[in-house]
């Protein structure tokens, strides 16, 4: 799947503005603010596919994952905000 095909995944252009935002977010955090879940699941796999977000098992009870933007994905987050702009 190209970079194209991920953007059009539902849910994904808003987990990339949220993340360009607020920076490293836990999954729980993620879901709230964009309001779905399975559609989560896939947008975020996918991002960390292509190298644009990364996850992150943090040491706590539960092993809770958090994600964050990699600088592929803080690049692509600005041409994003861009064209939204034009």
């Amino acid at each position: 799947m190209d970079i194209i095909r991920m953007l059009a995944l539902k849910g994904t252009k808003k987990i990339l503005l949220t993340l360009e935002k607020v920076g490293k977010m836990r999954y729980s955090e993620i879901v709230r603010a964009v309001g779905y879940s399975t559609t989560t699941t896939r947008a975020l796999k996918s991002m960390e596919r292509h190298g644009i977000a990364k996850k992150e098992v943090l040491n706590e009870p539960y092993r809770p994952v958090a994600y964050s933007l990699t600088d592929k994905g803080r690049k692509l987050a600005a041409l994003v905000r861009e064209l939204e702009n034009l």
